[in-house]
């Protein structure tokens, strides 16, 4: 038999996360410009929210596909990539270790969509005490913007005993997570440290460019004595309940008396008459 020769078939796909959607968008298509590579299909969509989406299907020749994709890969933030191959026999029988192999037209599948929407693959809460909340919220976000990483959500609040609370949310390429989880230490006394892992089997994220998410508390121990429950609005009530106290015993011992009263008219006047009566009689 004679050995048959193989068309070697490539299929690719490549997920990006991206700041500005279009603006990325447009930078592939730019660089598709100086290279081996057929658009069979692009798509920009926006939902009903307004978020972009931009698809595309390319064929790139296989001598530039390794370098176009790495160039691809460079412009965003890689969420899964794969690569599936195909081997389709071309004329003839049998197998031969000299047989006749050639790569065809390698596609691409792209998808770029907004770095918002990417789940991040590390989840941790935690919660920091410290004497100085917006001190150490200041120093916090620094950090953050040292490790290459996002504030996602941020509010402040005080507590009427003078207790201060700030919740933050932030994401961080997980190769600088561990560097600034260590810093937390910095900040005050660490507690109620969770992690959790959101791995996806079949995926290739970057686990350098990965985001990681961290949710975290910090707050300060209260510090304002409440007018309601310091010593001087304890003495009021105190004085407010004995005042009321005695007022309420004077209306009970007035109406004892106004019900007495009249009993001790009539007794009196009883009395009187009698005393009289008898002195009349002791007269004759």
């Amino acid at each position: 038999d004679e050995p048959a020769a193989f068309l070697l078939r490539e299929t690719a796909n490549l997920s990006l996360f991206a700041e500005d959607v279009e603006k990325t968008f447009a930078e592939v298509k730019s660089a598709l410009q100086n290279a081996k590579a057929q658009v069979v299909q692009s798509t920009l969509e926006r939902d009903n929210s307004g978020q972009a989406t931009a698809r595309m299907t390319l064929l790139l020749a296989p001598e530039e596909s390794d370098a176009v994709i790495a160039r691809i890969k460079g412009m965003g933030r890689v969420q899964n990539f794969n690569v599936q191959t195909e081997r389709v026999a071309q004329n003839g029988s049998g197998m031969s270790e000299t047989a006749k192999v050639e790569r065809d037209k390698v596609q691409l599948n792209l998808v770029i969509s907004r770095t918002g929407e990417e789940q991040p693959v590390q989840q941790t809460s935690l919660r920091i005490i410290t004497p100085s909340v917006p001190k150490q919220v200041e120093q916090l976000k620094a950090a953050v913007a040292q490790a290459d990483g996002a504030l996602r959500s941020s509010t402040f609040s005080r507590n009427p005993d003078g207790q201060e609370v700030a919740n933050l949310t932030l994401r961080v390429p997980m190769k600088n997570y561990a560097a600034l989880v260590a810093t937390f230490d910095q900040l005050g006394e660490v507690n109620d440290l969770s992690v959790q892992r959101n791995d996806q089997p079949g995926t290739t994220a970057n686990p350098a460019t990965a985001p990681a998410e961290i949710s975290l508390q910090i707050y300060s121990p209260g510090k304002i004595v409440s007018a309601e429950t310091g010593l001087g609005a304890t003495m009021r009530r105190t004085l407010g309940q004995g005042a009321a106290a005695l007022m309420w015993s004077a209306r009970m011992i007035g109406v004892a008396l106004a019900f007495l009263a009249p009993w001790a008219l009539a007794l009196g006047l009883l009395g009187w008459l009698v005393a009289r009566f008898s002195k009349r009689r002791g007269g004759r």
